[in-house]
Parts: C-alpha cells; sequence; structure tokens
C-alpha cells in the first residue's frame, strides 16, 4: 500500500531499519562525526589527558544529540528545495520517507535529551550553550546564510 506526501512522491511503507536509516540520514552523520573528533581531542588538552570517561561520553553523546536536532532542522526547513535538486531528491524529507512532522518531534526529541544529559551530567551551562548552538545554526546558517546569504 502507498500513501501520498506533499510532495506527491508515493510513500512505501518500510521496513523498522529503512525507518532507522532514514531518521539516521536525517541527523547528518558525516558532519556529526568531524564535531565529536574535535571534542573528544579538546577535551583531551584540556584535561592534560586525565579525561574523566564518564564525562567524555555524556559530552560526545550529548554533542552528537545537539547537532543531529540542528541538522534534522535544516533538513525539515530545505525540503522544499531539496525536493527540486535533483542531487537531494531522494532524501528522507523530500522523498517522502519521513514525514515533515515526524522529523520535528524527532529534532525536538534529540535537543532535549541533549539539554537533559548535559545538565546532569556536566552542568548546565554546557546544556545552555548546546542549545544556543542548535538556535545559532537553524537562525544563523539554515535560515539566513542559506537562502539570503552568499551561500546559495
Amino acid at each position: 500500500m502507498q500513501e501520498t506526501v506533499l510532495t506527491g512522491i508515493p510513500r512505501q511503507h518500510e521496513n523498522v531499519l529503512q525507518v532507522l536509516q532514514s531518521y539516521y540520514q536525517l541527523t547528518k552523520p558525516r558532519i556529526i562525526l568531524l564535531l565529536l573528533i574535535t571534542t573528544a581531542g579538546g577535551m583531551w588538552i584540556a584535561a592534560k589527558g586525565e579525561v574523566d570517561p564518564v564525562l567524555l561520553l555524556v559530552t560526545l553523546i550529548s554533542g552528537a544529540c545537539a547537532a543531529g536536532s540542528a541538522n534534522t532542522i535544516n533538513c525539515f526547513y530545505d525540503r522544499d528545495i531539496d525536493y527540486i535538486m535533483e542531487r537531494t531528491r531522494h532524501r528522507p524529507l523530500p522523498s517522502g520517507r519521513i514525514q515533515p512532522r515526524d522529523a520535528l518531534i524527532f529534532a525536538i526529541a534529540l535537543a532535549t535529551l541533549s539539554f537533559t544529559l548535559l545538565a546532569v551530567f556536566a552542568n548546565l551551562l554546557s546544556a545552555c550553550l548546546a542549545m544556543s548552538g542548535i538556535v545559532f545554526y537553524v537562525l544563523i546558517y539554515t535560515h539566513w546564510l542559506q537562502r539570503h546569504g552568499n551561500l546559495k
């Protein structure tokens, strides 16, 4: 059975693994990997090699969640132009594999998890900085620079 999404592309019902892969793709994992490498390196240097492994793990998970949230919101915001471009039209949102509402719920869940982990296991400042990073990425990069700046 098929459903048609707003893009007009028929949506196939997928198995659980395909759905999970689609959500994973929304987070743009290659970008997140760069963040995690620099975060771990920065923590290692700042701690002079004596990094608390729990704090490192929580920071990496929280950073991945915050970046994944920002990237998912970016995908949500760009779904209209992604649908037009051949290179990007097969991404999870423009292809209809994930519904826009579900992507937003996923982004909010990732941001909430990031904030909660950092607030509980690190500190409130780190949690607020992670949320500030999401807001900055969405407003400055996604909305302003991509749509109105020189990054079109």
